[in-house]
């Protein structure tokens, strides 16, 4: 016998719902936090027994609602901010399901309390559904307690408090970002754990203000005195917030923060457009700091793809990819990144190049040095003179070690600087914008060099000789074995040529089958450009120590290496009297 089609009933119903908004304590606390927004409060109060697993309480200075409301808003699929089937193409507000607070009560046990303004008295309707008056200011508190009660089955599957904690934690820390001008206080077990007032965010430079001092508590102090504000607009929509410098990294991606129209989500693509912008700035396997905020046309954003509406799906998905890769290089690439500080991160502006000071370019360092013969090399120990020059990154005292110069600011500032690494962007992004024209210019080879390889090496150059040629690379194989280097970019002529070979074959053999050389550009360039910079090791006299420094400084990308390493440190005089105990 075939089993009958029946209505579930209304309990049950409800339970199934709260298994897809209520996993957890914290999916609570962020149904409640968008109930509050759309009520129009402006300072909130959350308390919190055992990581809101005995008790969650939500108290808003929203407008409330009257008595005759309360009983509606614990039925299923009852809102006030949907009314057409047309409003779901275009949702404004953060809520509008009509489910978070039945499926609530319908696993713990919730009693609800409200005052609107033009009432008398507040009113309360209790676990039990009795409706009752009550003391209470204008506004709305939601307390759920004992979450889970009627479904065991269901709350046995919750971690433990420190981990419910812990997700707590990360939706009141979005809250915070997403809403600088709502104040919020946090209750944990009777002691205050966040306390934030109320930011003034009347014009987008407030904003930004109000931003910056919640990602101190946020974040963190670096990322709040160190942040890039982004700012970046197109068709498909504005991209502003901040974002770290390319000195300023984290080994997860737990400190990135993206927000819809005011909504924080989860949307991978998006987060990866963020971590291309940065390209080769940050060292392998680290992730960029960011808060990105975009304001995209709600009608071209479905937030009803998933209940707890942390998914969305975009309409035009590509362009607004771009928008974010695009906002992201155009942020680093016209801001100076900082110098790393011990205490803090400190801008610096680009400088130009002194006229005095352009014959010493370091693309063509003097031969002498690059053949390796210092014997003769002036000493470069000597006191800078009062006449050199000096931009933010100041004026070269000396090396140490032959491979760090250091240099003082008229601010009193220590900088340190490692030649090779810095030097290695300024090639690395000199390539560039040869390639960006076309082709790199390239130099024949007096003496053909013949170079010795392993058959799959050979076969993986002769592979990729035309784009190797774009690049002014040109070898022509002269056995299974071997291979003859031609010509080289005029950038690196003086490059030992079978190091150089011997790396490049080395990024080729990496490449998938499907790959092109020019996927894995970025890779293959800073290989191409470690051959030409200054060695470690190699003593540079004081001119030449200088022209360095003025080209870092005209170089917005030069103070990380090619593999997202810092090339420069400042000491400020401050730091300096605090490790010599005069502070």
């Amino acid at each position: 016998m075939l089993p009958e089609i029946r209505q579930l009933p209304s309990t049950l119903a409800n339970q199934i719902a709260a298994g897809e908004v209520v996993e957890r304590p914290a999916s609570v606390l962020k149904e409640l936090l968008e109930n509050a927004l759309d009520a129009g409060a402006t300072a909130l109060h959350l308390v919190l027994e055992d990581a809101g697993l005995t008790r969650l309480s939500l108290t808003d200075n929203g407008h409330g609602m009257r008595p005759d409301q309360l009983p509606l808003a614990l039925s299923r699929h009852a809102t006030s901010k949907l009314q057409t089937a047309a409003g779901l193409f275009g949702i404004r507000t953060f809520g509008f399901r009509g489910e978070a607070l039945p499926s609530m009560a319908s696993v713990s046990r919730l009693t609800l309390t409200s005052k609107t303004a033009e009432s008398t008295e507040a009113w309360q309707i209790t676990p039990q559904g009795e409706l009752r008056p009550a003391a209470h200011p204008n506004g709305t508190c939601v307390e759920v307690a004992d979450l889970f009660y009627a479904t065991p089955a269901r709350r046995k599957f919750l971690k433990s408090v420190r981990a419910e904690s812990l997700a707590i934690e990360q939706v009141i820390k979005a809250f915070l970002l997403a809403h600088p001008q709502i104040a919020l206080k946090v209750t944990e077990d009777t002691i205050v754990t966040w306390h934030e007032a109320s930011a003034q965010i009347g014009t987008n430079e407030a904003w930004q203000q109000g931003l910056r001092a919640r990602s101190q508590a946020v974040v963190g102090a670096d990322f709040a005195s160190a942040a890039l504000p982004i700012q970046a607009q197109s068709e498909a929509g504005q991209l502003q917030g901040l974002i770290g410098p390319s000195t300023l990294h984290a080994g997860t991606a737990a400190k990135q923060w993206l927000f819809i129209n005011g909504r924080p989500v989860k949307e991978r693509a998006l987060l990866h457009a963020l971590k291309l912008g940065y390209a080769d700035r940050l060292p392998p396997g680290r992730h960029p700091l960011a808060i990105l905020f975009l304001q995209l046309p709600f009608d071209e954003v479905d937030v009803n793809v998933h209940p707890a509406k942390t998914e969305v799906r975009l309409a035009q998905p590509d362009a607004v990819l771009k928008l974010v890769l695009g906002g992201v290089r155009q942020t680093l690439g016209s801001s100076s990144a900082p110098a790393f500080m011990p205490s803090q991160l400190t801008p610096t502006n680009p400088f130009p190049v002194p006229s005095s000071q352009a014959n010493l370019g370091f693309h063509t360092p003097p031969q002498k040095l690059l053949k390796g013969e210092e014997d003769n090399q002036p000493d470069n120990h000597q006191p800078a003179t009062s006449n050199a020059p000096s931009g933010v990154l100041g004026a070269a005292l000396g090396q140490i070690a032959n491979t760090y110069i250091v240099a003082e600011t008229s601010e009193g500032n220590l900088v340190l600087i490692d030649q090779h690494a810095a030097h290695e962007r300024l090639v690395y992004e000199d390539l560039k914008r040869q390639l960006a024209k076309g082709v790199v210019a390239s130099q024949p080879l007096l003496i053909p060099a013949p170079i010795a390889l392993p058959p799959a090496s050979v076969q993986a150059l002769l592979a990729h000789a035309a784009e190797l040629e774009r690049w002014g690379i040109y070898v022509e194989q002269s056995g299974p074995s071997q291979v003859v280097l031609t010509a080289l970019p005029q950038l690196i002529k003086d490059a030992n040529p079978s190091q150089l070979i011997a790396d490049l074959c080395e990024d080729l053999l990496l490449l998938n089958p499907r790959q092109t050389l020019a996927d894995k550009l970025g890779r293959v360039l800073a290989t191409v450009a470690c051959h030409h910079s200054i060695r470690a090791h190699r003593r540079l006299s004081l001119a030449e120590q200088n022209a360095l420094l003025r080209q870092i400084e005209a170089e917005p990308l030069a103070h990380t290496c090619n593999h997202g390493r810092p090339t420069v440190v400042q000491l400020g005089l401050a730091e300096l009297e605090r490790l010599f105990a005069r502070r």
